[in-house]
């Protein structure tokens, strides 16, 4: 027998009026929900096609494709204008968003719109809003046109500036018609400033945008769902024991897989890249894997600090630092130089050491990845994007490139969102190269450039496939070259064994990479590589400790290729926006 929880569960307060029916004094179970489901099925064919569909597809500054046209049509006229878009990486989510406030704006849906989004992406969404669909967003962060809140009717927000308190207060004193919030999964905590500003926001639509909603397990899910619909799902120890199996709630309970996957249904849009394949070409990713040989005395200044360095693990000094300093050691001569004067001034080496291993770190002219870069880079004359993990790193290549007649751009965390987003326009329209940081594998599109450099490794599988997916993405029409570096017998190079030749990095799904490396000896994935690589007693020893791993996180990987794949399943299946026709 239906009954009001289980309405509550397949309709939630979407249409302004299933709390009134509750309330009034009818109270049979059956009709409440036949008449919820009349009003479900009428609003969502009076209203089936966008008002603005003709005029997104006449837009010549936009590229609008199908899948982006029904995800609109399902929030405005299923979901009632509050969900959950987890589109994979690269669909453009941002577009499907900036739709729905376009065609809510239009037809009267919503006046007051808020966008939270990380501070490096407000310009980029501003400028989408504005080339793409006319609309004039305030930027709080730098906008002089700014006031305060209760002032604009149109505001771009950070999330961690929202999150200010007497900001947070000012914004939830205001009534928003539609909310939208960027990057979501960073709201996965509930006890976290975000999450809480968001939970506390007076909206009437909320439009949360993740690629990867659900990053380790159901809890993290549940949360986001509770800021689309709080109490939709009762409490977190209820919805667990129902449907939660397994170690960190990773599983779901068979018993009860459709009953989620139809509530989810409701509150949840996620296109892959396998259903829109029919009429999107994503190009290939060629990876390249570079383990050079170094020079002569290249290898004796990594040696002599890598000497150093073991001594000092061996004794049991802080491993935090003796990590930094190794990968300052093996991005390049500039940041070994940086490593070097690290140990002086915390008197891990005295100043005739570092007098001797400068001088010998000044003698070489210019480092063995670099030359192998420039080779490549004078061949080709299309753009090139580098990532380097250090300011030091950057400033050397650019120093060297430039020296030699190449335009090039600098992207890091130091340039303000203004300035990140200038550099990007000065790549996109006169650079030839542009040298990053890991600031630049966060959020930003370059898919008019098809080479990456990985100029030294990030000791993260994950940011190694955020940096690809700036370049690999919707808009794409190259295949892309995938460069990276190392030098033989650094801890960089048996790294890139690992990821590009056992664990075929670009072979795997998102969500998998975290689940492999986890549980690494209880220890973080950076300290078991350190771990490894300190405690060899020569070269075949620390590659018969790499291929161990390797191979055990081989073994691995296919068992969660599987978990993964079922798991994403059981909570994604019947997602197909096929299902639903647009008019035309």
């Amino acid at each position: 027998m239906t009954s009001l929880e289980n309405i509550k569960i397949k309709y939630p307060d979407k249409f302004g009026i299933n709390e009134k029916l509750r309330q009034s004094k009818v109270h049979n179970p059956e009709f409440l929900e036949l008449t919820l489901k009349s009003y479900e099925i009428l609003s969502f064919l009076k209203n089936e096609k966008l008002s603005i569909t003709e005029s997104l597809r006449a837009n010549k500054n936009v590229s609008i494709f199908d899948h982006q046209i029904l995800a609109a049509q399902r929030i405005k006229n299923e979901l009632g204008g509050t969900a959950l878009l987890a589109d994979e990486v690269g669909l453009g989510k941002t577009i499907e968003a900036c739709i729905i406030i376009k065609e809510f704006l239009t037809t009267g849906l919503a006046k007051k719109v808020l966008i939270l989004a990380p501070p490096s992406l407000l310009p980029q969404w501003k400028d989408e809003l504005a080339s793409k669909f006319n609309l004039d967003f305030i930027n709080q962060q730098n906008d002089s046109r700014f006031v305060d809140v209760f002032s604009h009717d149109l505001l771009l927000m950070s999330h961690a500036s929202a999150s200010y308190p007497e900001k947070a207060k000012a914004l939830q004193e205001v009534f928003w018609d539609l909310v939208i919030v960027d990057e979501a999964h960073s709201m996965k905590n509930s006890a976290t400033k975000k999450h809480q500003l968001v939970k506390n926001l007076s909206k009437r639509h909320l439009l949360l945008l993740s690629a990867t909603p659900i990053q380790n397990n159901l809890e993290e899910l549940y949360n986001m769902v509770e800021l689309l619909h709080p109490g939709h799902l009762g409490t977190w120890k209820q919805f667990e024991e129902k449907y939660a199996l397994g170690k960190n709630a990773r599983s779901i309970n068979p018993a009860y897989k459709n009953e989620l996957q139809t509530i989810l249904s409701q509150l949840i849009i996620r296109t892959t890249r396998k259903e829109v394949r029919k009429y999107i070409k994503f190009t290939d990713r060629i990876p390249h894997t570079n383990i050079l040989e170094s020079s002569e005395k290249e290898s004796q200044l990594y040696n002599a600090i890598t000497d150093i360095i073991r001594d000092l693990y061996q004794s049991n000094h802080n491993s935090l630092a003796l990590m930094t300093y190794q990968r300052l050691a093996s991005s390049s001569t500039d940041t070994s130089k940086r490593a070097l004067y690290k140990m002086k001034m915390n008197k891990v080496i005295g100043p005739e050491r570092y007098d001797e291993l400068v001088s010998l770190a000044n003698s070489i002219p210019n480092d063995s990845k670099f030359i192998d870069i420039l080779n490549h880079i004078e061949k080709d004359s299309s753009k090139f994007l580098i990532f380097t993990e250090f300011y030091a790193t950057q400033d050397y290549i650019a120093r060297n490139l430039e020296e030699r007649g190449f335009s090039v751009t600098l992207f890091n965390g130091k340039l303000s969102p203004d300035e990140k987003y200038e550099a990007v326009r000065q790549f996109k329209n006169k650079s030839q190269i542009m040298i990053s940081t890991g600031a630049g594998g966060e959020g930003q599109n370059f898919q008019f450039c098809h080479n990456i450099v990985n100029y030294d490794l990030p000791w993260n599988p994950m940011r190694v496939e955020q940096r690809i997916g700036r370049v690999h993405r919707i808009g794409q029409t190259e295949d892309v070259n995938i460069y990276n570096y190392a030098l033989k017998g650094t801890i960089e190079a048996y790294i890139l064994e690992l990821l590009f030749t056992k664990i075929e990095l670009f072979n795997m799904a998102l969500g998998e990479l975290d689940l492999i490396f986890e549980d690494s000896a209880n220890q973080g994935l950076q300290e078991t590589w350190f771990k490894e690589y300190m405690s060899g007693k020569n070269e075949e020893d620390i590659k018969n400790k790499f291929s161990s791993l390797g191979e055990n996180w081989k073994q691995n990987k296919e068992k969660i290729h599987d978990t993964v794949n079922e798991f994403n399943d059981d909570v994604f299946d019947n997602f197909d926006l096929s299902a639903i026709k647009e008019k035309k």
